[in-house]
């Protein structure tokens, strides 16, 4: 990875009953055209094979069951599927770009963000870069605080039991994220629904629906389509670096 990059980070968020997730799709500045460029070019791609709309929004959860009208005619939900895996599938071809993801419970779902954002940090401190969070829209007063309080204040516990001078915890807040996060309506936003993708993704590995696991395209092994750009580093027990909180 380049030094002293600045990265566009999209976050989405993914879930069900009892567990939550998110996948940030980070997107490096200086190729920020032309991979907004491609994506535009592959919606046009989608345009004219399957005359699907190329401002309608993807939101994985309705495209991949087969609801919404997104194209003058029929969609069918196979042919959706199909969709879903071609889009990983060239997602994981886009340069420059890499993906995190963390999943824990519903109920501690704040937690699950501060150590994706935790491990973002490190990462860009490892890059020598620098990050932007862009968020969808929803939950603006509790991530705006999540972060700001992580920037002053972020006690890490030691790997090794405790830090040198007998402390259990250390602050280390987070010095790599720029300013407050940016909240955007996914509607507007390709990136956006692109992160909402691998969110999916995730979740139908990790949490299978019936009709994923029976369906010929068992969309519960598309994340795996996503392995080229996941940062396995953060977290090495994990084949494809998912965070567990």
């Amino acid at each position: 990875m380049a030094g002293k990059s600045t990265f566009f980070i999209y976050i989405d968020d993914t879930g069900d009953h009892a567990i939550y997730g998110y996948s940030a799709l980070c997107i490096p500045v200086e190729g920020y055209k032309d991979v907004l460029g491609r994506v535009k070019q592959f919606r046009r791609q989608l345009r004219d094979s399957d005359g699907i709309y190329i401002n309608k929004e993807f939101h994985a959860v309705d495209f991949c069951a087969g609801r919404g009208r997104i194209a003058p005619g029929i969609v069918t939900k196979r042919r959706r599927g199909e969709i879903f895996n071609l889009t990983l599938t060239w997602l994981a071809t886009l340069p420059g770009v890499r993906l995190f993801n963390a999943f824990g419970a519903r109920d501690t779902k704040l937690r699950t963000l501060e150590r994706l954002i935790n491990r973002i940090n490190r990462s860009l401190e490892e890059w020598d870069g620098r990050g932007i969070l862009v968020f969808d829209e929803g939950e603006e007063l509790a991530y705006r605080k999540l972060v700001r309080r992580m920037g002053v204040f972020n006690p890490m516990p030691s790997a090794r039991g405790c830090w040198p001078g007998g402390s259990q915890y250390r602050n280390l807040p987070i010095d790599r994220v720029i300013e407050d996060p940016f909240f955007k309506m996914s509607r507007q936003s390709y990136f956006i629904q692109l992160a909402d993708f691998c969110g999916y993704a995730m979740l139908q590995r990790e949490r299978p629906t019936t009709s994923a696991k029976k369906a010929r395209l068992r969309l519960h092994e598309s994340f795996a389509l996503l392995e080229q750009i996941c940062v396995k580093e953060a977290n090495s027990r994990d084949p494809f670096g998912i965070i567990r909180a």
